[in-house]
């Protein structure tokens, strides 16, 4: 079978990219011939990220987004090169067109679209093409594990999705608010499944890795998706505590010039296959992020979350199915050192992981 994904391609995101990766390698090993669909939305390529109006002039804007692509190229770089390497995309130039969709989706005989939250209206200003809106009859749709990411859902948001969830051949979310949102809304029974990332096993992930100059000898990995003070120190108390250097990852040049502390380190700039030997390598990881929750549960790794987001949802969900509550952090709990024993958590991980691959398998039947 022809299958298309439709996500986040283009995205200097770990969590976009590597999930990708994950479904596509998914569904590659049912034996379909599979393609990420190249579409990247407008307003996340051209407005989302975009300083406002109110506070700078749009030539002060473009400057400012110029800039930081050319202070950053090597992240972008390597992004680019990790999709190139790993991932078939079609068309290889990335659009923004949507009136493009309806025309490349007679290439395929199914679609899926997930996972990540690209059912999150505030990432994508409720673009309908990520619920397959341009797919004809003779296209099957799919949904994997997206995310609405929310959990308050306007009349609005939920007139326009009802007719297009109600065309889905196959439905799966990943969170169980999702899943009662669209019990109510259509009256159909969403699967449960998990995040792709964990279809893929740790050991052909390890496989993938690019060796980073900071992975080695014992330290914490510090990755959050959201700036949390709170977080960050309780990690550097940590830090003091075991006497393991803290590798950050994210900022820039000036945060590495200006950083006096021998107990710290900025990994910046790395790529998604660098990240994962970062994660991989570290003995203890503290974030805010699922993904980087999603890979220390993979690794087996010692880790610290906080839900200090607004899109908890997914994050509750895994923590939960998993048993893990202990490694939440909150305002001062006591922080175990002792490791986290995965016996209770792989057998529950294991159970997840053949249902959502026997999900996937018979969606594309």
């Amino acid at each position: 079978m022809k299958v298309g994904i439709f996500t986040f391609p283009n995205s200097v995101s770990y969590g976009a990219t590597l999930q990708m990766y994950a479904l596509y390698d998914a569904v590659n090993r049912l034996g379909h011939d599979v393609e990420i669909i190249n579409y990247h939305n407008a307003y996340m390529k051209d407005e989302k990220h975009r300083e406002s109006l109110k506070d700078a002039s749009a030539i002060k804007c473009f400057a400012k987004k110029i800039a930081r692509t050319i202070l950053h190229i090597r992240l972008y770089r390597s992004f680019h090169r990790f999709e190139q390497e790993n991932m078939k995309l079609y068309p290889s130039k990335a659009f923004t067109e949507k009136q493009k969709l309806p025309d490349i989706s007679k290439r395929y005989n199914a679609v899926i679209c997930g996972s990540d939250q690209i059912w999150n209206p505030d990432i994508t200003d409720t673009d309908l093409s990520y619920f397959l809106d341009f797919c004809g009859k003779n296209t099957r749709r799919i949904s994997y594990a997206p995310s609405f990411g929310i959990d308050n859902f306007s009349d609005g948001f939920s007139k326009l999705i009802e007719n297009e969830l109600s065309e889905f051949h196959a439905l799966s979310v990943r969170e169980k608010p999702g899943q009662d949102y669209i019990f109510k809304l259509i009256g159909k029974e969403a699967s449960l499944v998990l995040d792709p990332t964990f279809l893929v096993s740790s050991d052909q992930w390890s496989k993938m890795e690019r060796k980073h100059s900071a992975s080695k000898g014992e330290y914490i990995l510090y990755y959050t998706i959201r700036r949390s003070d709170n977080l960050f120190r309780r990690c550097m108390e940590f830090s003091s505590k075991t006497g393991l250097k803290v590798v950050i990852v994210g900022g820039n040049c000036l945060k590495v010039i200006r950083n006096n502390n021998p107990l710290v380190e900025y990994a910046i700039d790395i790529g998604p296959d660098e990240w994962l030997n970062l994660l991989h390598n570290a003995r203890y990881v503290f974030t805010n992020s699922f993904h980087g929750t999603a890979f220390s549960i993979n690794y087996n790794k010692d880790f610290f979350v906080e839900f200090s987001s607004l899109t908890n949802s997914r994050l509750e969900q895994i923590i939960g199915a998993l048993k893990l509550e202990d490694r939440i952090v909150k305002n001062d709990n006591e922080l175990s050192l002792d490791p986290i024993d995965y016996t209770v958590a792989e057998k529950h991980l294991s159970e997840l992981i053949k249902s959502s691959e026997q999900f996937l398998k018979t969606a594309l039947q």
